[in-house]
């Protein structure tokens, strides 16, 4: 079973997210914030992992360069509805880091599902 990371500060987000991703057969964690997340793929191996990039105790950004220093930047999704700059503008340089896709908030979850879906694939 594949399984994913979700980490946003948004407790609704995650729990959403979680569901409709367990629906399709995904084994789901969740975590608030970046700090809580390191424990968590510092334990467990994951073969997606969502993030957003605003949250308290560590950001986004600071998260997938930790991942990208472990050769994991291709598992990544950002996600981001904007903070002091626009959505697009976290988004553009959360690419620039080699994610796998980037995301505006709200999400489209059928989108989101079919993304997850192929990065599992290509890497099966």
């Amino acid at each position: 079973m594949s399984t994913i990371l979700i980490i946003d500060d948004d407790a609704q987000l995650n729990l959403m997210l979680k569901s409709a991703l367990e629906l399709k057969g995904y084994s789901v964690d969740t975590a608030c914030n970046g700090k809580k997340a390191k424990s968590l793929y510092q334990k467990n191996t994951y073969d997606i992992i969502i993030t957003d990039i605003i949250m308290p105790e560590g950001d986004g950004f600071e998260v997938i360069l930790d991942l990208r220093r472990m050769g994991l930047s291709d598992r990544i999704i950002a996600i981001s509805g904007g903070g002091r700059t626009s959505a697009e503008d976290y988004l553009a340089t959360a690419q620039h880091f080699d994610v796998a896709a980037i995301f505006s908030k709200p999400l489209d979850l059928q989108q989101l599902r079919t993304k997850v879906d192929e990065i599992i694939k290509s890497h099966t």
